[in-house]
């Protein structure tokens, strides 16, 4: 497997089109170029590189991080998690800012994109004919779905789309600097870049404000190009889209840490003309050429398998460079947007066999018309990570309420407490914790409230109450 660095993704395109590439290239440690215009479709590895600087072994630590939590899932996979196939549905919001009438896409779009979503994760796409054979035992189902929010936070009905028009024509920011000023752009880049980016995360700032992010998953669409015209008036397209992990609440930063992501919103920014497979919208020049190949609705999968915990399938490095998941074949680099299912690019082992490089995966850099799976070690991963950080944006409020039964509060820091209407009925209560080890196991008997101690980590528990030969489950969040 390969040895990864980063948590956060950069989606590198090799493309070389006459344009310039101001940003890109001094990202990528290089002078600003006017022969080529590559995009940098996602900015999660120069987000975390800039970060790294920031604080003191930070990509260490996640790698450290993401160790623990595969032992974590190995353990979970021998107690036999409870409740390992349910399907569970993720609160989702589009928030759809804009500043004229192209970027303002219409509903049938949004709804396209949630539809691609819902086949790509739990592999009902049609493409996934074309997986190879010998990646078809290694991918899976992974019984995750996405719906739009029918609730605002304050309880009100929606359709889970927010629409905000903006006087912010390019949410990347106006670059005011010129060629020649190549520190002035670096400092620029390191101080106002991400800044930029995420006002499209704040209503005051020209954005849409989050919804409550322990509750929903965020999709901000908009213009996500630069200005610069001290470089003709070059519009410069650096990221397709940029999504956050749940970074901080893996890593139990403490404040002094958290101060420097204040800014940064959870969830998904995405370029206008990238969602859904229906969008009317092109990339102009120079970036036409990428329109067959990002225009699927497949980078928003891409950046949802981030959201949910997964790294690039070829862990941004060399053959040494690691995904921390077993399943996914070692590559010396991204796909570089081909279906070439010749590429072989490094020697592994994988149950025993050489596997060629999966351009398949949704987590690489590969033509959306090849994308077609995720592994089964990633659904795992995404499981494990929507459970420990990510069970609030299950809607739990719909699965927490019985006839017979009510449990709560929920979410809750230890305690809850489990109210039955028959005081002389005989109960059984099982605890399992969010490994899915049974941690408790009692019978109770004419009592009207059972008070519960959810001992152990945060994450997702499952409560389970037996009487009088039927069973009600409840899903409890400990934050």
């Amino acid at each position: 497997m390969k040895k990864f660095l980063l948590f956060f993704f950069v989606l590198i395109a090799i493309l070389h089109i006459n344009a310039q590439s101001i940003v890109n290239e001094i990202l990528k440690g290089n002078p600003p170029s006017s022969s080529s215009a590559e995009v940098i479709g996602c900015g999660h590895f120069s987000l975390m590189e800039a970060k790294n600087q920031q604080i003191v072994n930070y990509i260490e630590s996640m790698d450290q991080q993401m160790l623990q939590i595969k032992k974590n899932i190995a353990h979970q996979k021998e107690m036999r998690s409870f409740g390992e196939d349910e399907v569970v549905k993720i609160q989702m919001v589009f928030h759809v800012v804009y500043n004229n009438e192209d970027e303002n896409i219409p509903d049938s779009v949004l709804y396209n994109q949630v539809k691609i979503l819902n086949e790509s994760f739990r592999r009902t796409n049609a493409d996934t004919v074309n997986t190879r054979s010998e990646f078809r035992n290694l991918v899976g189902d992974s019984k995750i779905e996405f719906e739009l929010a029918q609730k605002d936070p304050a309880g009100n009905p929606s359709n889970g789309i927010v629409r905000h028009s903006t006087n912010v024509e390019y949410f990347g920011g106006i670059l005011p600097y010129a060629a020649h000023q190549q520190q002035e752009i670096v400092d620029w880049i390191t101080d106002s870049l991400y800044y930029n980016l995420f006002r499209i995360t704040k209503d005051g700032l020209g954005g849409s404000d989050a919804w409550d992010t322990d509750r929903y998953f965020n999709v901000w669409i908009g213009d996500l190009r630069i200005f610069e015209p001290k470089f003709n008036n070059f519009e410069e397209l650096v990221f397709f889209a940029l999504g956050t992990p749940p970074m901080e609440k893996m890593l139990h930063w403490p404040d002094s840490v958290m101060e420097v992501f204040k800014d940064f919103e959870q969830g998904v920014l995405i370029h206008y003309p990238i969602v859904g497979g229906n969008n009317p919208n092109l990339l102009p020049p120079p970036y036409q050429p990428y329109n067959n190949l990002v225009k699927s609705g497949k980078v928003l999968v891409h950046e949802a398998g981030h959201y949910l915990g997964l790294r690039h399938i070829w862990g941004d490095g060399d053959c040494s460079f690691d995904d921390f998941i077993d399943d996914t074949p070692n590559a010396n680099s991204d796909s570089q947007w081909a279906c070439n299912h010749n590429r072989n690019t490094c020697v592994d082992d994988i149950f025993g066999l050489d596997l060629p490089d999966m351009v398949e995966n949704y987590m690489d850099y590969s033509n959306g018309a090849c994308q077609n799976s995720f592994t089964k070690g990633q659904i795992e991963m995404m499981r494990y990570i929507l459970a420990q950080y990510r069970g609030n944006t299950l809607g739990l409020e719909r699965s927490t309420l019985s006839s017979d039964f009510n449990l709560y509060p929920n979410p809750t820091s230890q305690k809850v407490y489990l109210q039955s209407p028959a005081v002389s009925s005989l109960l059984k209560v099982y605890i399992y914790n969010p490994l899915g080890q049974l941690i408790y196991k009692e019978e109770h008997k004419n009592m009207d409230i059972i008070t519960l101690d959810l001992e152990g980590e945060k994450g997702l528990y499952l409560v389970k109450v037996l009487s009088k030969g039927q069973q009600t489950t409840f899903k409890v969040l400990k934050h």
